[in-house]
């Protein structure tokens, strides 16, 4: 199949690496896809500039399909003036609430959701809990969480990935996602780093998207422990790399964080509270380099990039020959 994708446009190499990863992944399963860049400017001359070029890709590559990789302005933008079926993956913040946009902003983005939804052949929600906020279009959704792939996510030897990240190896460190501050609450995880400097060398090692992706895992496997203390989430992706890379995991109860660490040794889910954090970064500290069973989990779950991209070319499939 010829698929055309719509991923919104971010100048962070880590922006949407997941949708790019997606269509990594279909090429290698031998379909022809291209990805088409929205800027989400909200800009009647972008609008306008954007749509010619949107018109022009689809004329030129003539997809079977389009999939757009966001809710709100992205997938609207991407349900306009065409005849082609169309996919829309919903991945949390396009239906969560957004406390980090004004408040006109989020309801025009969340009816955009709405209207794409209504017009979409099929969709996919990264979550159960997107699955029962998804305002129409039940009926033609399916739960398909983003694949890891597992080859890239691996545990590695700490000393050794501190070593290259020229980090202490006497200090232990905590991977923090800060690329959204506000709603993922940095405040708190910098609470609670300065609450356990009392009893240790630890400091935070907070990532706000400039990292190259392929870089993460080395990140990922120089830390004791992953933190993730967000308002809202959708099925956050470094819950499952961090499984993938068997580090312990502490968590709030967000998106479908639950579900995934469920049996996984060492990895908890707390309160959004600084003294319930702390009380099991503790427990991990104490305790020295524990690892999880997280990628048997990851297998158990069949979220290896491999098998859903599988599951996404079954629903391609089904809508392409509903048409």
């Amino acid at each position: 199949m010829k698929i055309l994708h719509i991923i919104p446009y971010h100048p962070s190499p880590s922006a949407f690496v997941f949708a790019k990863r997606q269509v990594q992944d279909l090429i290698l399963e031998g379909h022809e896809c291209e990805i088409f860049f929205f800027n989400t400017k909200i800009s009647p001359i972008h609008f306008l500039q954007q749509l010619i070029a949107y018109q022009k890709k689809i004329s030129t590559f003539q997809p079977h399909l389009i999939h757009a990789h966001y809710g709100t302005y992205t997938a609207y933008f991407s349900s306009l003036f065409h005849h082609h079926p169309m996919v829309i993956t919903f991945q949390g913040s396009d239906i969560n609430h957004t406390a980090d946009v004004p408040q006109w902003r989020e309801k025009l983005g969340k009816w955009m959701s709405k209207k794409s939804a209504e017009r979409a052949n099929g969709i996919i929600c990264v979550s159960q809990k997107i699955f029962d906020l998804l305002p129409l279009g039940k009926e033609k959704a399916h739960i398909i969480p983003c694949g890891i792939d597992i080859r890239i996510f691996k545990p590695l030897n700490r000393e050794e990935c501190k070593m290259k990240l020229q980090l202490s190896s006497g200090t232990r460190y905590i991977f923090f996602n800060a690329n959204n501050p506000i709603v993922k609450r940095l405040d708190i995880a910098e609470k609670v780093v300065k609450e356990l400097s009392a009893n240790h060398s630890v400091e935070l090692l907070s990532l706000n998207g400039n990292i190259h992706p392929d870089e993460i895992p080395v990140y990922l496997n120089a830390c004791d422990a992953l933190l993730l203390c967000s308002d809202s989430e959708g099925s956050p992706m470094v819950i499952k790399e961090a499984l993938a890379c068997q580090i312990p995991i502490v968590s709030v109860a967000v998106g479908d964080v639950s579900q995934r660490i469920n049996d996984v040794d060492n990895c908890f889910i707390v309160p959004q509270e600084v003294s319930d954090i702390v009380t099991k970064m503790e427990y991990i500290f104490e305790r020295k380099n524990l690892s999880t069973n997280g990628r048997d989990k990851l297998m158990k779950d069949q979220l290896d990039s491999v098998t859903v991209i599988h599951q996404i070319i079954e629903l391609y499939k089904t809508i392409n020959s509903n048409k």
